[in-house]
């Protein structure tokens, strides 16, 4: 363990600060909104802090007499923990991540296991993205530690409901079926200093990681969780929870690529994207048109953007990792504002249910509009966050093969017409009071917030330019 005359390891003091914080929130948890803000000033502050640090040796915690020491590492049980290879900017955006779900929760209840449980969780992602030696090679055991921490999640995904937990559960799968592959891989790059030479060898490598990488992708048909979580756990748990788990796979793909870079050249890994992503790209669109459900359409076009990331994926050379990140950031964005609306839809009708939702938005027309302006920016619709992301998708995906091209766009189109049938259901005729009770009309701080986002996000739509600002640090991470 690095010395601690220079200041504590900043890896030691987000895991301390996060564990101390999510001890704190879980006894105060009576108390779910005062708690919500608290946390989401805390570490959003802590995301500003750690996305401008840069390369300063030493910086002192703010509103703390506490100096955290940037370039030291901390090792516990053989994995050493280090702050090095740009990892301060995928920090940072864990962090954002964070707080813009639990200032969403601090609006709509997202059940009160939420704070303390992601705060956890944010602990373990953080430790995963800061991992630099272990037992084995970092990206080798990743999958293993994802193992745990996608365990972990499910208790997230069921926030204290007494639904059918498939969704959640589903979400392990990916992990668990490809880490047995790395250690496969692991036992075979070992032999590498005994056969130098052997062609075949490192084809059964570049196989085993190729194949895990792509199982972890969890593309179609190993898409279960989208579906079954949008439909069951609470919206902004699951954006969070989702985007947690594939912004740890971005960087795991870019750490392999990069330590192994005979994957690419011994198996056609370029080839096995960009035929999963399509196939997840489509599916998600067509699965989309066969459901009324507004968090099982949700969660399709969920999927649908997802399948152009693995697209993107794809590419090869300097075009890819601005593409991915551009898509990353812009369906991060799309996610948390329509799960924002979805969970205020969810909250006033009760549940999510067809004839719950009968009308609602002539109740709730701020929150329906946020909703489903959140969710065509999934499948990239003009005038929406994501679209600039999704026409620079298709552009790629055109100048490979215009077929597979044509299939997508039609997958988003059919996507938009499940929306048309979903808007006609919520600003249709009220049910009759044998359904229930109307839901209340959406309040006026409700309203102001709900307003903020669409307008933020319409000014981010007209001028994608802003995104840069985000885009630009990462890059430095994933070059």
């Amino acid at each position: 363990m690095a010395e601690l005359s220079g200041g504590i390891p900043l890896p030691l003091f987000l895991v301390v600060a996060l564990g101390l914080m999510g001890a704190v929130a879980y006894v105060l948890r009576q108390w779910e909104q005062a708690v919500a803000v608290s946390a989401a000033l805390i570490v959003g502050g802590l995301g500003i802090w750690l996305w401008r640090l840069g390369t300063l040796p030493s910086a002192q915690v703010p509103l703390v007499s506490l100096t955290v020491d940037l370039g030291a590492s901390w090792e516990r049980f053989g994995f050493v923990l280090e702050p090095k290879l740009g990892s301060l900017p995928v920090l940072a955006l864990y962090f954002f991540l964070t707080a813009a779900a639990f200032g969403l929760s601090a609006l709509h209840s997202q059940g009160r296991s939420l704070i303390p449980f992601v705060l956890l969780l944010l602990a373990g992602y953080s430790s995963l993205t800061l991992i630099t030696a272990a037992p084995l090679a970092p990206g080798l055991i990743m999958p293993l530690l994802l193992v745990a921490l996608t365990s972990g999640s499910v208790f997230v995904l069921q926030a204290g409901r007494l639904g059918n937990p498939r969704g959640a559960l589903r979400a392990i799968l990916p992990p668990m079926i490809a880490f047995p592959l790395f250690f496969l891989a692991a036992w075979h790059i070992d032999q590498i200093p005994l056969n130098p030479q052997d062609g075949e060898l490192l084809a059964t490598i570049s196989g085993f990681l190729g194949l895990g990488l792509l199982i972890l992708l969890a593309p179609f048909p190993l898409h279960g969780t989208h579906g079954a979580s949008a439909h069951s756990a609470p919206p902004v748990v699951t954006a969070t929870v989702n985007l947690f788990y594939e912004l740890a796979i971005l960087v795991l793909f870019h750490r392999l690529l990069t330590a192994y870079p005979f994957i690419t050249t011994s198996v056609p890994l370029s080839n096995w994207l960009i035929w999963a992503g399509t196939l997840t790209a489509v599916w998600g669109g067509v699965a989309a048109v066969g459901t009324l459900h507004p968090g099982r359409l949700w969660g399709y076009v969920s999927l649908h953007d997802w399948g152009l990331i693995i697209l993107a994926l794809a590419m090869t050379g300097v075009r890819r990792w601005p593409l991915v990140l551009l898509l990353f950031v812009m369906r991060a964005i799309s996610l948390m504002i329509s799960a924002s609306g979805l969970a205020t839809l969810e909250q006033q009708a009760g549940s999510l249910r067809s004839e719950r939702m009968q009308g609602i938005g002539s109740r709730l027309p701020w929150s329906s509009a946020l909703f489903v302006f959140g969710s065509l920016g999934l499948v990239g619709f003009p005038l929406t966050v994501g679209f600039i992301g999704h026409w620079s998708a298709i552009q790629m995906v055109a100048a490979i093969d215009w077929q597979l091209a044509a299939a997508i766009l039609l997958a988003s189109a059919g996507a938009v017409v499940a929306f048309v049938r979903l808007v006609r259901l919520l600003f249709g005729p009220t049910p009759s009071p044998e359904i229930g009770p109307m839901p209340e009309r959406d309040h006026r701080p409700g309203i102001i917030a709900t307003l903020g986002m669409l307008a933020a996000a319409l000014a981010l739509a007209l001028s994608p330019q802003w995104v840069n600002a985000v885009i630009d640090p990462l890059l430095a991470v994933f070059r």
